[in-house]
């Protein structure tokens, strides 16, 4: 029953329309285009590459260097609705941060996954456009603080389960991860990677493994905030949810009203548990209110007094990553699979040494300079000097 109605949700979501845009002179639009081909026009609803736009701090000095905030939009959400004042609101919610804030595109319905589409893995490449291009054109456009701990990482609904994906992926980069009312556990039910790939397939291609293939195949397994909790053992998170009751500020409809009780808690619960487990720093709070924009702002205001840019552990010497991807970089070290994995993959450092499991490929690894082939299993001492 929870699958159907997840379904009939999403479809009633997918369905919500857009509205017009308020300008503000703190609030800039540009061009952010996939420059390794990720992702092409079809998946968003305007002509052209794709866009982002940010909230600069008051007074902003493009001398100055700044921490950065990335809110990432949720389902049938273009990369414009956390900023505008009937929908997120965000300039107003952000006041007094000193930081840049970017809200880049989602797809509208691309769940941050490079999709499985039979094996393929892309078109569109959403998880890799984000990594390998909204994160570096981002940091040449703007200037960045270069520690982690004043790089944070949000989202609501679609983006909460971006936030605590890509965290994960990008776990040197990020120090903080906030996901406000976040779809987290995708395999909490039988059904549901099903109705994301259904949705995401419409006025497309109908294709219930399109986005994470086989229903607890490994790599809907390898997609799962829950499943990989333990990537973000070094990263502080914060995480909220409403439980479905009316607060004096609830604007929902009734399919608002139902997701938050019959989906968003009960995965969240399950997220909450799965971090603690891992040893992860967490700070979880539940409230009344809907699945609506109230709720929301309301989350990314308790996330932000939370405190974003606090301290974090810049360069730790013991880690573990379970990964399903074909490239990434993990804390110093770039990885590329010679073929996509056919399982997931554990990195895992213990001081001077790194081991890769079976992966069903060789992996070549980049660090300080080097170039390391090697196949998988297997394990190397990790250079002392850079290599020339």
């Amino acid at each position: 029953m929870r699958g159907r109605l997840f379904i009939l949700a999403l479809v009633a979501a997918v369905a919500a329309t857009g509205g017009s845009v308020a300008q503000a002179s703190k609030l800039v639009d540009f061009k952010l285009p996939a420059r390794g081909g990720e992702i092409n026009d079809r998946w968003y609803g305007y002509k052209g590459v794709p866009r982002a736009r940010a909230i600069l701090p008051d007074g902003y000095d493009p001398k100055k260097a700044y921490p950065v905030l990335y809110i990432l939009p949720g389902l049938s959400n273009t990369y414009t609705w956390w900023t505008e004042p009937a929908r997120g609101n965000v300039a107003k919610t952000v006041e007094g941060l000193d930081a840049i804030v970017v809200t880049p595109e989602g797809g509208t319905g691309g769940w941050y996954t490079d999709w499985w589409n039979k094996g393929r893995r892309g078109d569109p490449s959403w998880e890799s456009y984000f990594l390998d291009q909204v994160v570096p054109q981002i940091e040449a456009r703007y200037k960045i603080k270069p520690e982690r701990r004043f790089h944070a990482l949000s989202g609501g609904s679609m983006g909460g389960l971006g936030a605590a994906y890509l965290g994960g992926r990008l776990p040197g980069y990020f120090g903080s991860v906030a996901v406000l009312s976040g779809f987290v556990d995708t395999q909490i039910q039988p059904g549901v990677t099903w109705g994301q790939s259904l949705i995401s397939g419409l006025g497309n291609k109908l294709d219930a493994d399109l986005v994470y293939g086989p229903l607890n195949g490994y790599y809907a397994t390898g997609h799962n905030p829950t499943k990989l909790a333990a990537n973000l053992v070094q990263t502080r998170v914060f995480m909220s949810s409403g439980d479905g009751q009316p607060s004096p500020v609830n604007s929902g409809t009734p399919v608002d009203q139902l997701l938050e009780p019959v989906f968003i808690r009960p995965m969240s619960d399950d997220y909450a548990a799965a971090l603690r487990k891992a040893g992860v720093h967490l700070t979880y709070e539940v409230h009344t209110g809907f699945h609506d924009w109230a709720n929301l702002n309301r989350e990314l205001s308790d996330a932000i007094d939370w405190g974003l840019f606090r301290k974090v552990d810049e360069h730790p010497t013991q880690w573990a990553n379970d990964t399903v991807a074909t490239h990434g970089k993990l804390w110093a070290f770039r990885y590329r699979f010679d073929s996509p994995p056919d399982r997931i993959v554990r990195f895992r450092r213990d001081g001077d040494r790194l081991w890769v499991s079976r992966a069903g490929s060789p992996v070549t690894i980049r660090t300080g300079g080097c170039r390391i082939s090697l196949a998988t299993p297997g394990d190397l001492r990790i250079p002392a000097n850079r290599c020339r």
